[in-house]
């Protein structure tokens, strides 16, 4: 006897229609018509739930015909085929995520600010250089390089992966390479990337 004769049979002695059994195992009302007519058959968990529903011994349905067993184990051996196959995917997609964001963060870690809109101002008081930014809310500065042509004191500015936006940095006079007399003779300050001047500003 077949698996859909058997669900036919057990399904009516039960009192069920198509449609009663399809709502409790939460599938079509065709697709219990095509096990009946034993076009195709239920999958493993879908068996397990028409042996509770309708009291068919489990080892019956399993052991009508051959086929189905066959059917089950291929279904089950490509599915672990494909897990295996999800999961490296999975994990190659993972090193691909880290690696580009290692890539981002170690470029964005070395950037010099090149805009003169991320410069929002500089001044020197109280024996401090104080430079506010504008930058992007992801990007704070990482530190600085200064030198003193003239009376102008030059500054190159490089960031980091951060998230303090609108940030103000002082750097007291100890650090900068000049003298505390030098320093008030300071007239100007410009901001250089690779070399080109990109701002300034007069003190004056």
């Amino acid at each position: 006897m077949k698996i859909g004769t058997i669900i036919k049979e057990k399904r009516t002695k039960s009192g069920l229609t198509q449609e009663d059994l399809a709502k409790k195992l939460h599938v079509s009302r065709s697709t219990i018509s095509n096990w009946e007519i034993n076009r195709n058959y239920p999958d493993i968990k879908l068996i397990v739930n028409i042996s509770n529903i309708l009291e068919i011994p489990l080892k019956e349905l399993l052991q009508v015909e051959s086929d189905i067993v066959n059917k089950l184990s291929e279904d089950t051996i490509i599915r672990e085929k494909m897990s295996k196959r999800n999961k490296m995917l999975y994990f190659l997609i993972f090193i691909l995520i880290i690696s580009l964001l290692s890539v981002v963060i170690y470029f964005s870690n070395i950037d010099d600010i090149s805009n003169k809109k991320e410069i929002v101002g500089a001044y020197i008081s109280n024996e401090k250089l104080y430079i506010k930014t504008d930058l992007p809310i992801y990007k704070s500065i990482g530190g600085y390089y200064m030198d003193v042509n003239n009376n102008t004191l030059e500054v190159s500015l490089f960031t980091k992966i951060s998230f303090k936006h609108n940030e103000k940095i002082s750097i007291p006079i100890t650090e900068l390479p000049i003298t505390k007399e030098k320093l008030k003779e300071i007239k100007v300050i410009t901001f250089i990337y690779n070399g080109h001047i990109y701002k300034t500003i007069s003190l004056e």
